[in-house]
């Protein structure tokens, strides 16, 4: 198991490889982004949590093989849920 502190207190999560770079707001950014990146994602198609990220924006499911657009660091953006409630309402609608 990981140590939790070292002689100077926390542990940084994922950023921890940049030492004492950049500043402490925007390793803290970046160890919130990869931390939620790196979390599992469930697929939409078979609904099992076995979603990762392929590339930039590509999101692949690694049971069934479906392979996705989405966001950067996660596979639906807000706007993309907020297209699928509009479509879903208009599916509704129509039938």
């Amino acid at each position: 198991m990981a140590k939790k502190y070292t002689s100077k207190g926390h542990v940084t999560k994922s950023a921890g490889r940049f030492g004492t770079r950049y500043g402490r707001r925007d390793r803290k950014q970046v160890a919130n982004i990869e931390e939620k990146m790196r979390k599992e994602h469930v697929c939409n198609v078979c609904a099992r949590p076995t979603v990762k990220r392929a590339g930039t924006g590509m999101w692949k499911c690694y049971k069934c093989g479906h392979t996705f657009a989405g966001g950067a660091y996660s596979p639906t953006t807000p706007v993309g849920r907020t297209v699928q409630r509009i479509v879903k309402k208009a599916i509704e609608e129509v039938e």
